[in-house]
């Protein structure tokens, strides 16, 4: 199936995420979300400082998303843009919806050519849900904010097989059936009792009553023969300082700090399938690019994140938190 393009009987697929101040990665990862047949998107965004808003406005006009500025509520950014998005006619009309965020990228590994295409074999196996469990890729001491695409840019992560207690989060798809009350970050709140859904993770394995009921992790096996959510969460060491000024969409009274870099700076192989893989993607931005005004928004957000970076990275708070990291420190 051609790169960005969706078969007429698969599934129709919706992902829905939230961003802030993400505008020097936005296209690589709409793009890439798009080559692997993906075809409707919807976007809150809130209190940008970069050109994120502006850069989504132009994907609006190219009906590429649907941009939505997002009115935060108490519980926070990222479960106010879920409550809002309940009401989108694209969540209404899709047969699965994905929450997921824009340092996520889905790595398909079984061969099937879209995710459309895995989630309608998932689908004729009965599954109600399809959880695709993290595999965290490190920082592999990348410094500075001027990298390529995430992608291809880290390609260093945690082992693929772990241990029995070695238990990984996941990011969840779920049918339109009635099943499920309301989107949650890492999965969808039950409209029925566990024992009437059937929930998977990417290559079949179904997880137990106890999972379905209120599961959030996978252990010991985690899908991956099928497919497997690269998360990204610290990228560059300037891109991190960035994501910490910024704070974090889901707790907003908690900050990030050494703990959390310990946490994700997992380097111990290379995987570079994604990286290898990445020509599609690349194909789609570089056709998106040619609209001047989106191009000019995606040029200037590359401009500010280097800029902001380097100004982190070289403050004298930035400064002493990269030396906390270097020395292995944690949190006091």
């Amino acid at each position: 199936m051609p790169a960005g393009l969706r078969q007429t009987d698969a599934p129709k697929v919706v992902v829905v995420t939230t961003m802030k101040d993400e505008g020097a990665y936005i296209l690589d990862w709409i793009s890439h979300y798009k080559a692997l047949g993906v075809e409707d998107f919807l976007v809150f965004t809130n209190d940008c400082s970069d050109p994120t808003d502006h850069i989504l406005r132009c994907l609006h006009r190219l009906e590429v998303v649907d941009h939505r500025f997002n009115r935060v509520m108490r519980r926070g950014p990222h479960k106010s843009a879920l409550m809002w998005a309940e009401y989108e006619p694209k969540v209404a009309a899709a047969d699965w919806v994905l929450v997921i965020d824009v340092d996520e990228y889905l790595q398909i590994n079984n061969g099937a050519d879209s995710l459309p295409e895995l989630l309608a074999a998932r689908q004729a196996a009965g599954a109600d849900a399809v959880s695709f469990v993290w595999r965290v890729f490190g920082n592999a001491g990348v410094q500075e904010a001027n990298h390529g695409p995430v992608p291809q840019a880290f390609v260093r992560a945690e082992p693929a097989h772990g241990g029995a207690e070695d238990y990984r989060a996941f990011k969840t798809a779920f049918r339109n059936n009635g099943k499920f009350e309301r989107m949650g970050v890492h999965r969808p709140f039950l409209a029925v009792p566990a024992g009437q859904v059937n929930w998977q993770l990417a290559d079949g394995a179904r997880l137990t009553e106890e999972g379905v009921a209120e599961g959030l992790y996978a252990g010991g096996e985690y899908g991956y023969g099928a497919a497997q959510l690269n998360h990204y969460a610290l990228r560059s060491r300037e891109g991190f300082l960035l994501k910490r000024a910024r704070g974090r969409a889901n707790h907003v009274s908690a900050t990030i700090e050494h703990d959390y870099w310990h946490r994700f700076d997992r380097n111990e192989v290379e995987d570079r399938r994604l990286a290898d893989g990445f020509a599609p993607a690349l194909a789609i931005k570089a056709e998106l690019l040619r609209d001047a005004k989106l191009r000019e928004y995606h040029d200037a957000a590359q401009v500010w994140h280097r800029r902001r970076g380097r100004k982190a990275r070289l403050s004298a708070e930035g400064q002493a938190f990269l030396q906390r990291l270097e020395t292995g420190q944690n949190s006091d």
